[in-house]
C-alpha cells in the first residue's frame, strides 16, 4: 500500500510543477513480519539490550512499517578515508590513554561510525553485522527531530507556540491536564508528567512495541479519558528514554500539518538531504507512525547533522528557522543545570544537548550511545550507532565526549609542519 494524494490535488501538483518534489515522499506499507528471529528472539525480548545489535536493524520483522526507497540522486562525496582506530583518547573509566578503537569496541559497543568534514565522508566504520545500507531504529533519539519539526511548523504558521496542545487535538479538549500544556513547553522537552512504570508499560503495549496483538492503537491510549490529568514530575526530564509525551507531539504535528508524520519528516527534512538508503518508520497496527519508530542508515543519519550545519551557514536556502539553531548554540546561562558526564555548561535544548566548553557544539544523544555530534564552526559531524549494555549513565556520556574530542583533534587541528 502506498499513500497517495486525492486526484484533484494530484492534478494541481502536476499543473504547478510541484509534484516532482512531493512524489519522493510516498511511503510504502510493509506488513509486520513473523515477529520472531531464530530460536530465541521474539516479541517479548526483541528490544532487550543483548538483542538490539540484531533487532534494531530488523524492525520490520516485529512492527508494521512504512518504507521510503532511497532518492538515488546524490551520495555523500568521500574524501580519502582513514581509520580512526589508532587515534589516541583518554579512557574516562580509568584515566588511561588508549586508542579509539578500544573505546569504540570495548567501552561503547559501537556498531557504526560515520565522520563528515565539510560534507564529505572522512571516516566510516562498521561492526557486529551493521552494514552501510541497513536502516536502524533510532528509538528515543527520534524525539529531537520531532522538536525540530515543531519549530519548523511554528515558523510556517502551522503551529502557535503559546497555544495549548488541545487546539490541534480538539478531540482531547476535555482534558484539563492537556489544556495547561502549550506547544512551546512540549517542544522544549524539559518537563514531563509523572508516569508510573505500569503506565509506561501500557503505553509501549499500545504502540505494539511489546505485544503482538493486532489491535494496537496508540491514539486510543493517548486519548483515554483522564490520561493527562496529572501533575508534573518533580524530576528533570531524563536525557534518555521515551515518554508518552513523544507520541502526543507526533500526533499534534501530523494534525496541524494535515499529513502523516513520516511524510512531514520527508517533506521538511529528507527531501533536502537526498537519502542514500531505505528510510523506515514503525507504526501501530492502524498504520499510525510511532514517535520512536524512525529508522535510518548511518550515512543518512549523518546527513541530517550536515543539514543543520548548512542551515546555519546558508539560511536563505534552509527551511530550518535560524532562531532554532541559534538557541541550540547560544552561550550557556549562569544558572544552567549540569549534565553529569559532560563538560561544564552542557544543557538540554529542544531535546538536543548544547555542549559546554568549545563554542557552537551540539549533540543529539539517544539510548546506549547512539548519538549525533555537530560542530557548527568546524563543519564536523560524527554519527554513531552503539548498543552499550546496562543503564544509560554519566560514564557513557564521558566516553562519548572523549570519542568526539579524539576525532575532532584528528580532523580539525593543523598538521605539524604545515601553516
Amino acid at each position: 500500500m502506498i499513500r497517495r494524494l486525492p486526484a484533484a490535488l494530484l492534478s494541481l501538483f502536476i499543473a504547478t510543477g510541484t509534484w516532482a518534489a512531493d512524489s519522493t515522499c510516498q511511503f510504502e506499507h510493509v506488513p509486520i513480519g513473523p515477529q520472531k528471529m531464530g530460536a530465541w528472539i521474539d516479541k517479548s525480548n526483541w528490544l532487550a539490550i543483548e538483542n538490539q545489535r540484531v533487532t534494531l536493524q530488523a524492525g520490520e520483522v516485529f512492527m508494521p512499517t512504512w518504507r521510503l526507497p532511497p532518492s538515488g540522486q546524490r551520495q555523500l562525496e568521500p574524501a580519502k578515508l582513514s581509520s580512526v582506530d589508532d587515534f589516541q583518547a583518554v579512557d574516562p573509566l580509568d584515566d588511561s590513554r588508549r586508542n579509539l578503537g578500544f573505546l569504540l569496541d570495548s567501552r561503547l559497543y559501537a556498531d557504526g561510525l560515520v565522520v563528515l568534514r565539510d560534507g564529505r565522508v572522512v571516516a566510516e566504520r562498521y561492526r557486529n553485522g551493521l552494514t552501510p545500507d541497513k536502516p536502524r531504529l533510532l528509538g528515543d533519539a527520534t524525539r529531537p527531530f520531532l522538536n525540530l519539526l515543531g519549530a519548523m511548523s511554528i515558523s510556517q504558521g502551522k503551529l502557535s507556540a503559546d497555544k495549548s496542545v488541545t487546539r490541534y487535538l480538539p478531540g482531547m479538549s476535555a482534558s484539563t491536564g492537556l489544556r495547561k500544556v502549550s506547544i512551546q513547553r512540549l517542544l522544549e522537552n524539559e518537563e514531563h508528567l509523572a508516569w508510573t512504570p505500569e503506565e509506561l508499560d501500557a503505553w509501549r503495549q499500545a504502540g505494539g512495541w511489546s505485544t503482538n496483538q493486532t489491535s494496537n492503537n496508540i491514539r486510543a491510549w493517548l486519548s483515554y479519558p483522564g490520561r493527562w490529568d496529572r501533575s508534573l514530575s518533580e524530576q528533570v526530564a531524563p536525557v534518555f528514554g521515551g515518554l508518552p509525551d513523544d507520541d502526543l507531539l507526533a500526533w499534534a504535528l501530523a494534525e496541524s500539518n494535515a499529513m502523516a508524520l513520516s511524510q512531514l519528516f520527508c517533506k521538511q527534512l529528507l527531501s533536502r538531504i537526498h537519502t542514500e538508503h531505505d528510510i523506515r518508520w514503525a507504526s501501530d497496527s492502524l498504520g499510525i507512525e510511532l514517535a520512536s519508530g524512525l529508522g535510518l542508515s548511518l550515512r543518512d543519519f549523518s546527513k541530517l547533522g550536515q543539514l543543520l550545519v548548512e542551515a546555519r551557514s546558508n539560511r536563505s536556502r534552509a527551511k530550518i528557522p535560524g532562531w532554532f539553531i541559534e538557541t541550540l548554540v547560544a552561550s550557556t546561562g549562569v544558572r544552567s543545570s549540569a549534565i553529569e558526564g559532560l563538560s561544564k555548561g552542557s544543557e538540554r535544548r529542544y531535546g538536543f544537548v548544547h555542549l559546554g566548553g568549545t563554542r557552537n557544539r551540539v549533540a543529539l544523544i539517544g539510548a546506549h550511545g547512539t548519538s549525533l555530534y555537530i560542530d557548527f564552526d568546524k563543519h564536523l559531524v560524527i554519527a554513531l550507532y552503539a548498543t552499550r549494555p546496562g543503564q544509560n549513565s554519566p560514564e557513557m556520556l564521558a566516553l562519548l565526549e572523549q570519542v568526539w574530542k579524539a576525532i575532532d583533534r584528528a580532523y580539525t587541528l593543523p598538521k605539524k609542519g604545515k601553516n
